[in-house]
């Protein structure tokens, strides 16, 4: 009898223990499951970019320093783009993607800010994969393929928001693509919560364009002649003229639906630069090239300003390519230098 008590006995402890093992193996399993997918994920974004942080991150400080450190003499653009998608970035709830259209001569400042927004949303700047900078000479060259582009663009973007819903496109030489190309992607900027399955509410639409450069010259050198500082004018200044020359002049936005539909949330100028402008220019350079020294060298700042061309002939107030040479130019005067040589006081 007492055999029996102890073989039942044992029989409960190894019940027991066999529940205890498979709760223990179960969990440990489950752990281990975890691990496994969370270590698969932390991988996969150490070999290619995810769409969240820190390959996507939005800074917005970093980006309000850096158009106040870098660009010069463009208050309209700090203004309105810094505070644009600050807005957008932290809206919970867009009713549809941000759509900038920036305006202005050659060298103002419009690719440059769109590199600046780029290296402070994603960690690979230009180069992400939910970048697309389209420059229209090059991407769309040919105006009587106009199907075949409005039908590749689609699919190019659709593709990139299907991988990151926060994209980031660039549309250089806005006013050099076919006309109605753009007509394509308006559904993808209107407000709908998803085109073919996909949310493209959190995105953001930059378009660069040379028109309306020479009203927006009109209007700052007004300011300019009466002695007001350019710093006064005024966003409601320039966009209704910004908008009628874009809907109303050939280009890519020509009657477009962008346009007549109010899906361009900003029409913004980028205003010509003057003198000191540039000297801001050629100071930041400078330092980029490690010749800080040369900052205070007013003969060589000088020579390297002279180098450059101004308009209108009367005043030559601005100068008629921005910044956009002023490497070149600056590049030229550092040559002409005479190199100081080191000799061995052994020799």
């Amino acid at each position: 009898m007492r055999a029996h008590y102890v073989l039942l006995l044992l029989l409960q402890i190894v019940g027991v223990n066999g529940e205890l093992i498979s709760v223990l193996t179960g969990t440990a399993i489950a752990i281990a499951t975890g691990a496994f997918w969370g270590l698969k994920d932390k991988i996969k974004c150490q070999l290619y970019e995810c769409c969240h942080e820190p390959d996507v991150n939005f800074n917005y400080h970093s980006l309000d320093a850096d158009i106040a450190n870098l660009l010069f003499g463009q208050h309209l653009v700090k203004d309105v783009v810094v505070n644009a998608l600050k807005a957008h970035w932290h809206n919970e709830n867009p009713k549809k993607p941000l759509v900038l259209s920036f305006h202005g001569y050659t060298g103002s400042g419009k690719n440059y800010v769109a590199e600046i927004i780029a290296n402070n949303t994603f960690r690979q700047g230009l180069r992400s994969g939910f970048v697309q900078h389209i420059v229209a000479t090059n991407d769309f060259p040919d105006k009587s393929k106009i199907e075949d582009y409005q039908m590749e663009l689609r699919n190019r973007i659709l593709s990139t928001v299907q991988k990151c819903h926060r994209s980031l496109f660039i549309f250089d030489e806005t006013d050099k693509l076919p006309e109605q190309l753009l007509g394509a992607i308006k559904p993808f900027l209107d407000y709908y919560s998803t085109i073919s399955g996909v949310d493209f509410r959190r995105s953001v639409f930059i378009l660069l364009s040379n028109k309306g450069g020479g009203k927006i010259s009109d209007i700052t050198l007004k300011q300019y002649e009466n002695g007001y500082p350019r710093e006064q004018l005024r966003l409601e200044s320039f966009e209704r003229e910004l908008m009628n020359f874009s809907f109303n002049e050939k280009g890519g936005l020509k009657m477009s639906e962008l346009i007549s539909n109010h899906l361009i949330d900003h029409f913004i100028p980028f205003l010509p630069l003057q003198r000191e402008h540039v000297k801001s220019c050629v100071d930041a350079y400078l330092r980029k090239r490690g010749r800080s020294d040369l900052v205070s060298n007013v003969d060589f700042v000088e020579r390297v300003l002279n180098s450059l061309q101004y308009f209108p002939d009367s005043s030559k107030a601005f100068s008629s390519s921005g910044c956009k040479r002023v490497d070149a130019k600056t590049d030229l005067e550092l040559a002409k230098i005479r190199p100081q040589f080191q000799f061995d006081d052994e020799l």
